[in-house]
């Protein structure tokens, strides 16, 4: 197992611990059959307090969930009310890009580069 790979089930672990028998029930009815098979999600409908491992289990086997994306549950959670989980997932698989107006850091330095070095560049008129 991958050292990521690692990683987020420790923190699929911790999110279970964290998830309520009314969090468990909504975030299965969230995911649907489509994604998790029926009887696993009529475990948790009628024990709410049975552990979430299966269902994070068949997620990965569906590729609904990867090291590298997690936006899916993500997504479940906020639905869910549970920000707080779903801001541990963020930390743990930032997006590759911000949708933010504001450029970073990064962004205005490059910006700054180009403007500062114009003899890269010339246009040439036809």
């Amino acid at each position: 197992m991958e050292r990521s790979d690692f990683r987020l089930r420790t923190l699929l672990l911790e999110i279970d611990r964290h998830l309520t028998n009314v969090d468990r029930q909504r975030l299965c009815f969230l995911i649907g059959c489509e994604d998790v098979p029926r009887r696993l999600l009529d475990i948790i409908a009628k024990d709410g307090s049975a552990s979430m491992t299966d269902i994070w289990e068949t997620l990965f086997d569906r590729r609904k969930i990867t090291v590298n994306n997690v936006n899916y549950l993500i997504e479940r959670l906020e639905k869910i009310q549970r920000l707080d989980l779903a801001e541990l997932l963020k930390k743990y698989c930032p997006m590759p890009f911000s949708l933010s107006t504001t450029p970073s850091t990064e962004t205005r330095s490059q910006t700054t580069q180009c403007i500062t070095m114009p003899d890269l560049f010339y246009r040439i008129d036809p």
